[in-house]
């Protein structure tokens, strides 16, 4: 690994802050070129994190695998088989409290996430969030699928573009 040396001054250091709730969340997975795709969304809240994320993922998803269906099946699997409750429960109990969807709570658990695509990338950042500690990672036959969130208050920057004073 090439050794850099940087000399930095004091004032190129500095604390960037972002707003509560702020959210890094990242999705990783084989694409059908063999090449690995990763992709950072940063949403301010929660609640645009639900808005958005289903939607980022499936552009994504489109963008990069060609049996989409397989793809979302498998994933869908999986979760049943693992991450029944918690996880979809949790999940489909959380969302219906939260956002005002009583009809969500009705439905038996393995229908609701299969009649509801949208909720599969919800549904993984849940289990990301609240139960694996911000990491998780699909088995190698789900192309090697893997999620990450953070919550982000603040994060300590460097400035590499600033002049160097001689």
């Amino acid at each position: 690994m090439d050794k850099k040396i940087y000399n930095l001054k004091e004032s190129s250091l500095g604390k960037i802050n972002f707003a509560d709730g702020t959210v890094f969340m990242s999705i990783s997975f084989n694409a059908d070129s063999g090449e690995k795709v990763n992709e950072v969304i940063i949403l301010s809240s929660l609640d645009e994190a639900v808005r958005k994320l289903p939607s980022f993922v499936t552009e994504l998803t489109f963008k990069h695998v060609q049996d989409k269906l397989k793809f979302h099946n498998d994933i869908v699997e999986w979760l049943i088989e693992n991450w029944l409750d918690p996880g979809i429960v949790t999940c489909q109990k959380y969302i219906a409290q939260q956002y005002g969807f009583p009809e969500f709570s009705e439905m038996d658990p393995i229908k609701w996430i299969k009649s509801e695509p949208e909720m599969v990338a919800l549904t993984l950042s849940h289990i990301a969030g609240r139960y694996t500690n911000g990491y998780l990672k699909l088995p190698e036959k789900i192309r090697n699928l893997e999620f990450c969130c953070r919550f982000v208050k603040n994060v300590l920057a460097i400035n590499f573009w600033e002049e160097n004073e001689k």
